[in-house]
């Protein structure tokens, strides 16, 4: 049950992902790699919430495992589509490539400080003494 749970808050960022960006590129006219760090740490935030709210615990390190792949596989794999396409549009040079990465880097990179056990701990309901 819990392998469904962490799918579906993985799935639910990646769609933060495109709804995001749409929002904040598009619609308000926010890029560049501000943007991106804006959107990753925004997504990070969402994904820790999520799985302390879900799991009602800290998640064991498979279900944190499972999560990170989840989403950074995703996310590589569609700027991985998104750099071959823009290497058959245009070609690619080694500073296409890194700025490729580095707006990538982001996502996978803050997810993964989020779902560590103090940032996750920080969700979860605490018992108060005397109360």
């Amino acid at each position: 049950m819990e392998k469904t749970r962490i799918t579906i808050v993985a799935v639910t960022c990646i769609a933060l992902f495109f709804l995001t960006n749409y929002l904040f590129r598009y619609l308000i006219g926010f890029t560049g790699l501000l943007a991106s760090l804006v959107i990753a740490a925004l997504i990070a935030v969402y994904m820790s919430f999520s799985i302390a709210r879900t799991l009602e615990r800290l998640p064991m390190p498979e279900e944190r495992s499972r999560a990170l792949w989840i989403y950074g596989g995703f996310l590589g794999a569609l700027f991985v589509a998104f750099g071959a396409w823009m290497f058959l549009d245009a070609g690619m040079d080694a500073v296409t490539l890194a700025t490729l990465f580095v707006h990538y880097l982001p996502y996978p990179a803050l997810a993964h400080s989020m779902l560590s056990d103090k940032a996750v701990g920080m969700f979860l309901k605490q018992d108060r003494p005397g109360g």
